[in-house]
Formats: C-alpha cells, structure tokens, sequence
C-alpha cells in the first residue's frame, strides 16, 4: 500500500485505504454502483440495510484515496454471514481505477474477515459476460462451481456460480 503523506511532502503520491463502511459512505457506494453497469443494482434502502443491526450479518469495507484535498471512494465490496458461510454480495470498482488492484484489495479484506469469523466458504454469482471479474476471482482462488441459466435481468444473462473453501 502506500505510504501516508506528510505535510512536508505536498506533492507526494495519494494514500490508499481500504477500511470498514460507514453509514456515511452510502451515497458513493450508489453513485459508484450506478455507475457501473455490470454492479448488482440496489436501492438506497439495501445499503442501509448493511448497517442495521436487525438484518443478517453484513460487512461492507470501501477502498479510498486519500490526499490533501480530501478523499475520493474508488470501490466497495459487501459481504453476508449465514451460519459459516459467506456470500460476496456486491463489489464495485470505479471504473477509471480499474487495474490499480483495488478489487484485489477488497476480496482479500473480505476473505480474511470471513476466515476470521470461521467461515468455511466465500461464494458468489457473476455474469458470465463479466471476464475481469471472473478473472480477479480466479486470481483469489475461486473456483467455478455451476451455473444459473438467465439469472440476470437487463439484459438477461446467465450467472456463473463460484466458491473459496477456506
């Protein structure tokens, strides 16, 4: 990761973080999802719901850059707990930051809360059209495990279904 800046170096390069969400985070995490076509489309409602404490356990970290004039959300991921399993509900990059390594990033932050939750196994759905992502989970050690014909609305596409034993 990068090094923190001090004010001795102004024109040093930005910081990095990747760190829990907060409640605060939600708009960008919208703004980023919106952006991105092939994101799960969710209503400002399902993101709160990440940070209700009546709903199944949920994690949420954000990758963000940080410089001296301020910080600038790049990504997110969200994950649910149900018993020991994990499921990768949601991950988006800023697509103008895509190939820096922040997706990387997030599974690797989410892979870890789920081993230390004692998590067995992290899966997901993807689109099959989806090859960077399919590729960064490939890279992670995921695995395909099946498929769902037409899971996908808008356009209607097949899913691709993909596992991590832990």
């Amino acid at each position: 990761m990068s090094r923190q800046k001090s004010e001795a170096e102004p024109n040093a390069a930005p910081s990095i973080v990747v760190r829990g969400a907060v409640v605060s985070d939600i708009a960008g995490m919208i703004a980023l999802e919106q952006e991105t076509e092939s994101a799960a489309h969710w209503p400002e409602s399902a993101y709160r719901e990440i940070f209700a404490a009546d709903v199944p356990a949920r994690i949420a970290f954000v990758v963000e850059e940080q410089d001296q004039t301020g910080r600038r959300l790049h990504g997110f991921i969200v994950g649910r707990f149900a018993d020991v399993e994990c499921e990768l509900e949601n991950i988006v990059v800023d697509h103008r930051f895509r190939g820096h390594g922040y997706g990387l990033q997030l599974v690797q932050w989410l892979i870890a809360t789920a081993r230390a939750r004692n998590a067995t196994r992290i899966f997901l759905e993807v689109r099959e059209s989806n090859t960077a992502a399919r590729g960064l989970y490939a890279k992670c050690g995921f695995a395909v495990t099946g498929g769902r014909p037409s899971y996908y609305r808008d356009p209607v596409e097949d899913a691709a279904l993909y596992a991590l034993q832990l």
